[in-house]
């Protein structure tokens, strides 16, 4: 049996050449299609499908809205984006919406099928495109909360190390200064590098500064 597909589009030539490039597939169908996001919410109410395929700039009812309302009215249909944008403000927001996947317009047409048949299957999906460009921003967004995490768990002698390292004395200086050895001074410059994911003294320096650790230079 064909997966039933609902196209919302309000350009016209887009829309001729979207249900074109569906039919094409043997195992899709479009069985409805509309072109403003209220015209989506009615037609997704009385036309059942099996995935909706929607623009997210439309006219009266932007795509992410509707999204939310038809997601609201049925749990189980599958939701697909098509759209030119491709920040991660506008990705992560469609997915909260409640979109099983997110594709641009630029995509190919094999592109665009592998897509449909991947959200049908009940997996999430993110165009190669843009995939990368999310990834690295949540992998730094996590690197810089591990940061700001792992700044509570030094203890009181690393944060003095940081300190005195920050405002750039030498380690013999600052073992002199902390009544310690040149071997523990390392060893707590090591740890804070391991705990605050920092791989040199110019990162270290520049962290102490930014905690407002740094008060004065030597002389």
């Amino acid at each position: 049996m064909k997966k039933k597909i609902i196209i919302v589009e309000d350009n016209s030539l887009l829309l001729d050449g979207l249900r074109l490039i569906i039919e094409s597939d043997e195992q899709l169908e479009v069985t409805a299609e509309a072109k403003d996001g209220l015209a989506a919410i009615e037609t997704a109410a009385n036309h059942p499908a099996d995935l909706i395929l929607i623009d997210l700039s439309m006219p009266k009812m932007n795509g992410m809205s509707a999204i939310k309302e038809i997601r609201q009215q049925n749990a189980d249909i599958k939701i697909m984006a098509l759209t030119i944008h491709q920040s991660e403000e506008y990705i992560l927001e469609c997915f909260a919406s409640g979109a099983d996947g997110y594709c641009v317009k630029d995509s190919g047409q094999k592109e665009l099928l592998n897509a449909i048949h991947f959200v049908l299957s009940g997996k999430k999906y993110i165009s190669p495109i843009i995939s990368e460009k999310v990834m690295e921003g949540f992998l730094e967004g996590r690197k810089h909360l591990k940061k700001n995490t792992s700044f509570e768990t030094l203890t009181q002698r690393e944060k003095q190390v940081l300190k005195v390292v920050g405002e750039g004395f030498t380690s013999k200086e600052i073992a002199e200064m902390l009544y310690i050895s040149p071997k523990t001074v390392e060893k707590h410059r090591a740890n804070l590098m391991n705990k605050l994911d920092i791989h040199n003294i110019s990162e270290l320096t520049a962290y102490a500064i930014k905690k407002g650790l740094v008060v004065n230079t030597p002389d």
